[in-house]
């Protein structure tokens, strides 16, 4: 308490002694002024020659008025900036001048102050010190104007002005109005001595302020120096040979091309495509078909193009796909993801690998423990999905030419419970059947030959449902061939029916899988190389219809398991396709377009779930895309089956008539 006692004392004494001084130093500078007022009368009435006119007191008391209130403000102004009140915390009142003054006290920028409480309470400011944010900003510096001849006279030094000579110098905004009557100058060069308190702080955060906005300023400039124009190096001839060959390089070119020479002659949309599908916009969007979830794993399946899709009979809900190779060192070549579709989660049930790349793969509908898959090398794997440790095969068909040469590009597992097969066509033309327990060797392998006798290069096959002898294979040159495998010749199956109709791989190919009350297994559809899907009956080798309406190589196409007359398709731009033939036979009734805006999807393989509610599509980066399918698709009225019935046979009538006019 003493302490405290002793510091507020302190503290007053030197209050006291601050205002003794304010006052001596008040009075030597009013004592100063009035000299050089009366030096300055004096040499004014000596000097007769001079005609020039001399301001009255009161002038140059207003001068000094409003030069001591801009000082004050930019101080309010410099204070506000750094966080400091203006108003004070104790004032020290000035002593007010005696009545009897002369009027020539005026001139005291003092006694000016006293007369303005405002400036009066400045005059008697106590700083304090706080906390604030410093900030760099732009100097600008301000352009000074003198429309008169600045001179050394010393009457301008101490405030007198010739208004006839216009001798004092002033600038455009030196007097600028300000709320409430008050007014805002700019201090001049010969007010140095200011009778306004000085902080030495305050100075040292503006000039923070101004060497951090310099360094910035420096380092801006350094940046600017630092960066220089990269030239572009010519290309070597051997580069541009290669880059005006590319196909790409010259179509986007001439595509470029014939913006420009639109944009100048032109006054149509200079960015249109004629060789765009002008379908391409109308697309049946989320109400018919709706990314529901994408299955990808970063670890096993990015980047890896998707080969196969097969779903469980046991467990509908698992979804085996496989994956081709990636260009990741020490990964296996070949990878068989097992996912739950019901799953929230996108996790994977099962992954197995092998040693071989794997182009096919497929659930044994009878085992349903075990999961086989077809390689690029002829072998057949098997894994077993209870032992979850195990990631390699535990069973595989050995190399031999008995069996498949070349890579396995189709399984199947027909027939019944007591009397299946599991069948494997390879691309070198040889369909083998299997016993799932024992792959030591083919049950039996034949050569599948066309109607001349020579080998077919196979790559899709079907079964009709129910069947397990006659099938049809899709072929490299476009044929679809029909063949049963009870032949007389145990080595060779030679195709009874070939169907032509094609002009490129086929891609995909199967049997109409939906059952009801009109008997329809006898149709499958095809896909191909060619851009088109076409349709075909095993009761005759003619052509029943083909969908042109895809804008690149269809790659995949498959039956809706429960509607009789919707399918689905798919092609290498990414876009996905759902027809209804009973609404539309010459174009599909959903069309949509994976990926972003703008991104070209590769889209490789499709497959519809059990039930029919979700369309299932792989594409080359390892995704796998579930799409949910509107309800009008699965749940069907018992009248699609007799208006599937007329469609097909207002497509034969065409055919007929078309067939009569070729004539």
């Amino acid at each position: 308490m003493q302490n405290a006692e002793q510091r507020r004392l302190e503290l007053q004494r030197k209050k006291q002694k601050l205002a003794e001084l304010k006052s001596i130093r008040q009075k030597d500078e009013e004592s100063r002024v009035q000299n050089l007022l009366r030096t300055n009368e004096n040499g004014a009435a000596q000097n007769g020659a001079s005609h020039r006119q001399t301001l009255s007191s009161e002038q140059v008391s207003i001068v000094n008025k409003i030069h001591v209130t801009e000082q004050s403000l930019q101080m309010e102004e410099i204070l506000r900036e750094v966080g400091i009140s203006a108003e004070p915390t104790i004032r020290e009142e000035s002593p007010a001048p005696p009545r009897g003054a002369h009027a020539e006290n005026h001139l005291n920028p003092m006694s000016a102050s006293a007369s303005n409480p405002r400036i009066s309470s400045l005059l008697s400011v106590d700083l304090e010190f706080s906390t604030v944010q410093t900030a760099s900003t732009d100097n600008k510096d301000s352009a000074i104007y003198s429309k008169g001849t600045q001179t050394d006279d010393e009457r301008i030094s101490v405030g007198e002005f010739s208004l006839g000579s216009q001798e004092f110098d002033y600038d455009d905004d030196m007097i600028m109005p300000v709320d409430h009557g008050q007014f805002r100058g700019r201090a001049h060069s010969h007010d140095q001595d200011s009778p306004l308190p000085y902080n030495e702080e305050i100075a040292k955060l503006l000039g923070q302020a101004k060497h951090v906005d310099k360094a910035l300023q420096r380092q801006d400039t350094e940046e600017k120096k630092s960066t220089h124009v990269q030239t572009v190096q010519p290309l070597s001839e051997e580069e541009r040979n290669r880059l005006t060959l590319d196909p790409e390089f010259l179509d986007s070119f001439n595509r470029s091309c014939k913006v420009i020479g639109r944009a100048l002659n032109e006054d149509i949309d200079i960015f249109i495509n004629y060789t765009k599908d002008p379908y391409e916009k109308a697309v049946a969007s989320d109400d018919l078909l709706h990314l529901a979830q994408v299955y990808y794993d970063e670890t096993w399946t990015a980047k890896r193009l998707v080969t196969g899709m097969a779903f469980s009979e046991h467990h509908p809900d698992l979804l085996a796909v496989s994956y081709g190779p990636c260009d990741v060192p020490n990964e296996p070549p070949g990878v068989i993801v097992v996912w739950n579709t019901k799953s929230k989660r996108i996790t994977a049930e099962f992954i197995v690998y092998c040693q071989s790349e794997i182009q096919s793969v497929a659930f044994a509908r009878f085992h349903a423990h075990l999961l086989l898959a077809g390689c690029e090398s002829g072998q057949i794997c098997v894994w077993d999905n209870r032992l979850t440790s195990r990631k390699l095969p535990i069973n595989r068909s050995p190399l031999t030419t008995q069996a498949h040469t070349q890579p396995v590009s189709c399984l199947a597992v027909v027939g019944t419970k007591n009397a299946h097969n599991f069948v494997s066509l390879s691309r070198d033309g040889r369909i083998c059947s299997w016993n799932v327990d024992n792959l030591t060797q083919p049950v039996d392998g034949k050569e599948l030959m066309t109607k001349e006798g020579k080998p077919a290069s196979a790559t899709r096959m079907s079964f009709p449902i129910g069947e397990m002898q006659t099938f049809v294979v899709g072929t490299d040159t476009g044929e679809i061939l029909a063949a049963s495998r009870n032949g007389a010749d145990p080595a060779v199956i030679k195709t009874d029916v070939c169907y032509k109709g094609h002009s490129g791989t086929l891609t995909g190919i199967e049997f109409h899988r939906a059952s009801g009350v009109v008997d329809f297994s006898h149709l499958f559809i095809s896909s191909s190389h060619d851009w088109t899907i076409k349709l075909w009956s095993t009761k005759d080798a003619n052509l029943k219809f083909s969908f042109e309406s895809h804008p690149d190589l269809v790659l995949d196409v498959a039956w809706s398991p429960v509607h009789p007359a919707v399918f689905a398709s798919i092609d290498a731009d990414g876009n996905i396709f759902v027809w209804n033939l009973n609404e539309d036979v010459e174009g599909p009734v959903a069309r949509l377009r994976a990926g972003a805006e703008g991104d070209t999807v590769y889209m490789n393989k499709l497959i519809w779930s059990a039930d029919g509610k979700h369309v299932f599509v792989g594409d080359d980066e390892g995704r796998v895309h579930m799409y949910d399918v509107r309800e009008s698709l699965y749940v069907l009225k018992s009248e699609e089956w007799n208006r599937f019935a007329r469609v097909l046979s207002d497509m034969k009538e065409s055919n007929e008539e078309a067939e009569k006019y070729n004539m």
